[in-house]
């Protein structure tokens, strides 16, 4: 039986098994936000960058939402700093952050660990917005490394509306690896080529790869818990990919009710094929 456990250092949370070495992966958070990095293959690739040079907000596998409308007024939960330039439209709305409330607690198990915490969401004035439940649960399997993230967002404070936007809700920044600009291939349904294949799809899973023909063969894959539900994706080959429900509408949240997100990342070695995509959805997910 694998001895999964969580190392701690400082805000940083990495799930490990000692005796063998394999680490699965990281889950901390800083003064503006949690996220999870890294992300490991079981052969030690790591598949999301923490942040982008031009893009700081982009943070491993995370959750972010700009703009967020409350009684009173308008909350960005998308940028944080640093600003890119003088003048970044991103932050004409001032950035607000994801209080992490210090109820983390960290669960090993058999195959990995689970996290959870709450945090509350504050605007530039420290005006709480929102109440969110955080959940992440590391799975190991002999092929790949399953990180399943949820985000239960209540009105704790009135009522919400996220506004139709590209700025949410849920995704990741891939490796710079696997990008097609440097020898990386996007895979939405099994149909490989460029982001144009999976951005706005309805797809049930999409992948960024680097064949093993150059090199070590690797990959990230995101997958809906729910793969009945319409896209959409906002698929990019500069390394944003995203499950983006305010993509296509506004979602409205009336006082004390939840809005939940949630969406699977998968780290593997070698290449995907629908085979290994339906074992790896068949893995139990979040509650």
């Amino acid at each position: 039986m694998t001895a999964w456990s969580v190392v701690t250092n400082e805000r940083t949370h990495m799930v490990v098994d000692r005796a063998s070495g394999r680490a699965l992966g990281g889950f901390g958070s800083n003064y503006y936000r949690p996220w999870v990095f890294p992300l490991y293959t079981p052969a030690g690739k790591t598949v999301i960058q923490e942040f982008a040079f031009d893009h700081p907000f982009h943070n491993g596998f995370f959750v972010a939402q700009n703009p967020v409308e409350f009684p009173g007024g308008t909350a960005n939960f998308w940028a944080i700093p640093p600003r890119r330039s003088d003048d970044d439209a991103l932050f004409a709305v001032p950035p607000g952050r994801m209080h992490d409330e210090g109820d983390l607690t960290s669960t090993p198990s058999e195959h990995g660990a689970s996290f959870a915490l709450t945090l509350t969401w504050r605007d530039s004035a420290e005006q709480p917005v929102l109440r969110e439940r955080r959940s992440v649960r590391f799975t190991a399997t002999e092929d790949a490394t399953i990180c399943d993230m949820a985000s239960e967002k209540q009105a704790a404070f009135g009522p919400l509306t996220f506004p139709r936007t590209k700025f949410g809700s849920i995704g990741i920044r891939v490796e710079p690896r696997l990008l097609p600009p440097l020898g990386g291939t996007v895979i939405a349904d099994g149909v490989r080529g460029t982001a144009d294949v999976g951005h706005e799809s309805s797809a049930a899973a999409m992948a960024y790869e680097r064949s093993a023909t150059e090199g070590h063969g690797f990959g990230v894959m995101l997958m809906r818990p729910d793969p009945v539900s319409p896209g959409p994706w906002f698929i990019r080959d500069y390394g944003m990919a995203l499950w983006n429900p305010t993509w296509s509408g506004p979602i409205s949240v009336p006082e004390g009710e939840t809005w939940r997100i949630a969406l699977r990342v998968i780290a593997y070695d070698g290449e995907a094929t629908a085979k290994r995509e339906a074992r790896w959805r068949n893995v139990p997910c979040l509650v």
